[in-house]
């Protein structure tokens, strides 16, 4: 008992001058180990959803308008953004935001034009059209459209979609896209919190593949010969668009339009206007792929 008692005395004695000395070791060290703490908290980025805390202070809502091209979706989603106080839509192409940006402008809703090479900014503004890449996460909104939502999984351009759909501030946010993009949004849903609908839609017309071809070949000679009123010829380039365009218009009683990615908004507004014009001598559409990013034309 008594070498307890001394061996307790000897402990304490020995904190009381160890303790002093370790938090006078650590005090001097603090500022590393903050540095390190810094560093760890932001290079971690197994917990992005964390990146955004302003958009995690409310239970958000997550409408995901599923289904193939053609089918609606986006139609039910612009009606919803339409009735909102304060909305934006963030589409994947800027000739599809323009787009938005004249459909909402016609109806009387003052709204905003921002994509990477024009910005069109009208006084009281309640809503806003652009492209995925210039979301504002700043501003608070009450509805928000994220358009082709499949596209958070292409590897150079996804991370402005999963940006957006985690970081957007707002109470409704409607996404839409195909079926095979609904396991990644609802793991998303769960990881920020939100709740999460969805809403499935069927094509409007069926789609039918022709059983033959307009040539037997490649290198037939002659072919765009068979184009007939209606169609859409899609090329890969500027200049093939062009080069096709003459080629129809040599070989057929048609005139062409084209549609391409870096085309003005104004002449693509007007070149699609003239070829869904039933009454226009401009029957045949010439365009890159951009065309098969939603926007609306009459094509048979």
């Amino acid at each position: 008992e008594e070498e307890f008692h001394s061996a307790t005395s000897l402990i304490m004695n020995l904190s009381q001058f160890l303790t002093p000395a370790l938090a006078n070791f650590i005090a001097s060290r603090h500022s590393d180990f903050e540095k390190y703490r810094l560093l760890e908290q932001h290079t971690d980025l197994t917990k992005p959803h964390e990146w955004y805390p302003y958009a995690r202070l409310d239970k958000r809502k997550i409408i995901f308008h599923a289904g193939p091209t053609n089918s609606g979706k986006t139609y039910h989603a612009l009606q919803r953004l339409k009735q909102a106080k304060k909305g934006m839509y963030l589409a994947p192409l800027r000739l599809l935001a323009a787009e938005v940006y004249e459909n909402l402008t016609s109806e009387g809703i003052y709204t905003n034009l921002v994509t990477g090479q024009e910005a069109r900014e009208v006084p009281f503004s309640t809503h806003v059209a652009c492209t995925v890449e210039l979301a504002d996460i700043n501003r608070d909104y009450d509805v928000v459209v994220l358009d082709e939502i499949q596209m958070l999984c292409d590897s150079f351009r996804g991370f402005a979609w999963t940006r957006a759909l985690m970081g957007v501030r707002c109470k409704e946010i409607h996404v839409c896209g195909g079926t095979e993009a609904r396991e990644i949004v609802q793991k998303i849903c769960k990881m920020c919190g939100d709740d999460f609908e969805i809403k499935t839609y069927k094509r409007f017309s069926e789609l039918k593949v022709q059983t033959e071809s307009l040539a037997m070949s490649s290198t037939e000679k002659g072919s765009y010969a068979k184009v007939q009123p209606g169609d859409c010829v899609v090329a890969f380039s500027k200049p093939d668009i062009f080069a096709i365009k003459r080629e129809i218009e040599k070989s057929t009683p048609y005139k062409c339009c084209v549609i391409y990615g870096t085309l003005p908004p104004e002449i693509r507004a007007e070149q699609a206007r003239r070829f869904n014009d039933p009454n226009s001598d401009y029957e045949v559409l010439v365009a890159s792929d951009a065309i098969g990013m939603g926007l609306n034309l009459s094509i048979k």
